[in-house]
């Protein structure tokens, strides 16, 4: 155990609701998440194309669109659906309520975005026959920390809307142990405990898992702690811990003994 995980772990247990089984619960959640379907991956998919600031509130629950999705078939979706204005149509067609009316033309529509990322995954997952078909194929970049990090661009590449750092998410959140996602929490404190000094997500990412690697610590579980000190989002348990991130880096992040 590092000193930063140390003294990640024993600020968030000293905070009024902390507790110590809580916290290794949802540090060790990535047993739990691996998809065992093609339609499990691709609600999966769906649940993080609409991961953006809005439009969680905007689409609402992936579950109410699953006859939109045709039971969150990829294949399905990529045949029947040619644009994301099929979609759309589909959406309107199963009266999945909206906030006014769906323009398909305005590219800054949160239904817009989103449709164009259901159906860009669901392109990509066709490829995937079965579910382990995609687990091999996520394996194959795990020779080295460059391979490994080629992988997230792909799928930036092959995703409408994906950016670097949520397709890291969808891997971490999909059961893949060995990914981290740079995002603000983790970028802050991994440079002020002096992990990194990049300025990209890219660079973040490479030197996070480095340094994972050098002191044998799961990634997915050193980014879950980090995300909680910056957080105090305890989702499992419906806890929301009064963290002061600022005050952690200022405070508690060399603190020896």
């Amino acid at each position: 155990m590092t000193l930063l995980v140390r003294n990640a772990r024993a600020y968030l247990l000293s905070l009024d609701g902390g507790a110590e089984k809580v916290l290794d619960a949802h540090l060790q959640n990535w047993q739990h998440l691996r998809n065992d379907s093609i339609a499990d991956l691709y609600r999966t998919l769906l649940h993080h194309a609409k991961n953006r600031k809005g439009m969680p509130n905007s689409i609402g629950d992936v579950e109410r669109l699953r006859e939109v999705f045709f039971g969150f078939d990829p294949i399905q979706v990529a045949v029947k659906c040619k644009t994301h204005k099929d979609i759309l149509d589909r959406i309107a067609e199963k009266r999945i309520s909206t906030a006014g009316i769906v323009d398909p033309i305005n590219q800054r529509s949160h239904w817009v975005i989103y449709a164009k990322a259901a159906l860009s995954a669901a392109k990509f997952l066709s490829d995937f026959p079965t579910a382990q078909s995609f687990h091999d194929f996520v394996q194959s970049f795990y020779k080295n920390h460059y391979s490994r990090l080629a992988l997230p661009l792909l799928l930036k590449e092959e995703l409408f809307g994906f950016g670097f750092a949520l397709a890291c998410d969808f891997l971490k959140e999909s059961g893949y142990k060995e990914f981290v996602k740079p995002d603000t929490h983790l970028n802050d404190i991994c440079r002020a405990a002096g992990i990194t000094t990049a300025e990209s997500d890219f660079g973040v990412f490479k030197d996070v898992v480095a340094y994972c690697t050098e002191h044998g610590l799961v990634p997915y579980e050193f980014d879950k702690l980090i995300w909680l000190v910056g957080s105090g989002n305890f989702y499992l348990t419906n806890q929301k811990l009064p963290v002061n991130k600022e005050y952690f880096i200022s405070t508690w992040l060399q603190r020896d003994g």
